[in-house]
């Protein structure tokens, strides 16, 4: 489903899809043109489709006390109101012992829905394998353990639905690549839970997931942050449009319907996210994995979050230095941001992390440069 909006582009001078085609050679032809646009009708690969295994992420709520998921928890979701507090956790070790207890701080509180800022906080714990942990959660907090890699295996999309290895000409998986589980897109009766909808891009919003950093899988962290957000959370899918891990590999998010460019229909325009709750229709959300409030991201994944931002920049025909005035078409909200935004820029959250928060105004100036390099096919080769 398209949607009307007004003209809310700011064009940079020589930036534009002709611009970024060249950039990128011939292959952009493919990454960029030539495929067909999703539709209310046309919800993509289901499971049913055949193709490559996959493995079902699973989970199992937790309550107050000791939970015996029956799986080694790698990560578990907490979620708890605005202006509450979460609790605490800690984990068991193989042998029975167990470690001190950490309290359960703020993450990327995301938010699904265009009305209203998030009203809730959201965390995810890291754990160590755990076969067992022991939550002391506050008021109406509630948790999940979840775990990526141990679930059976499933049918997935189709192996063909998008066979590119490289976007913006970094390493790139696609959702088939990464295993996304396609069915947790669909309610029991078979319909999309979020059916895409597409917006004129406003602007860019970046992130972080607040996990451990120095993660060992982050595919498998990568399927549990989808089931989290897809189904636990509510969201009906991937609430980021992109994600970058800290080897800089570029992950495809939220579903699209489509193989011009991910996240996006082939006129340009985004499908809606849940990433910025009250700010979502026109704002593209990248996340970074990892926790970067006390420590700095690669430089491999800041070299891939560059050129990210600059080859959905070109696309969007965005000028990466300029403010937004950012005006929701759902619901009339307005804000003026950056049009390279970290989270925190939208409302009261740590996120995207004070050194990556710290880092932007950097980031957008060599966006900018990326844009305006005489040889750009050189400058997204890396």
């Amino acid at each position: 489903m398209r949607s009307d909006g007004g003209d809310v582009e700011a064009v940079a001078d020589g930036v534009g899809r002709r611009a970024l085609i060249g950039a990128l050679g011939m292959g952009a032809a493919t990454v960029l043109a030539g495929a067909r646009p999703a539709t209310a009708a046309d919800p993509g690969p289901r499971p049913a489709d055949g193709g490559r295994p996959v493995t079902r992420t699973l989970a199992a709520p937790g309550t107050d006390g000791t939970a015996r998921p029956g799986f080694a928890v790698q990560t578990v979701g907490v979620r708890w109101p605005a202006h509450g507090r979460a609790g605490r956790l800690r984990f068991a070790d193989r042998q029975g012992r167990w470690g001190t207890w950490q309290t359960v701080t703020p993450g990327c509180p995301a938010g699904a829905g265009d009305t209203g800022p998030a009203t809730e906080q959201l965390a995810l714990v890291t754990a160590p394998g755990a076969p067992a942990y022991e939550l002391d959660l506050a008021g109406s907090a509630r948790a999940v353990a979840l775990n990526g890699t141990d679930g059976p295996a499933l049918a997935a999309a189709p192996a063909g639905t998008d066979g590119r290895t490289s976007l913006f000409g970094r390493a790139y998986l696609s959702r088939a690549a990464w295993g996304a589980d396609e069915s947790l897109r669909f309610g029991a009766g078979g319909a999309e839970i979020t059916p895409c909808s597409y917006w004129p891009v406003q602007g860019f919003t970046v992130h972080h997931t607040a996990t451990a950093n120095d993660d060992p899988d982050p595919v498998a962290r990568m399927r549990s942050i989808y089931r989290y957000q897809a189904v636990d959370l509510g969201y009906g899918d991937f609430g980021y449009h992109l994600l970058i891990d800290e080897a800089g590999t570029v992950y495809e998010g939220r579903w699209s319907g489509g193989d011009v460019l991910p996240g996006f229909d082939p006129a340009g325009w985004m499908v809606n996210g849940a990433h910025v709750g009250g700010y979502n229709a026109g704002n593209v959300g990248v996340v970074l994995l990892g926790n970067f409030m006390q420590r700095e991201p690669t430089a491999a994944a800041r070299h891939s979050l560059v050129l990210v931002l600059a080859g959905l920049a070109g696309w969007s025909r965005i000028n990466p230095l300029a403010s937004v005035g950012y005006v929701n078409p759902i619901s009339g909200l307005r804000r003026t941001v950056p049009a390279i935004a970290g989270h925190r820029d939208w409302g009261a959250t740590e996120c995207p992390g004070d050194l990556l928060a710290g880092w932007l105004t950097g980031i957008r100036t060599d966006v900018a440069a990326v844009l305006s390099a005489t040889d750009r096919r050189a400058a997204f080769a890396g």
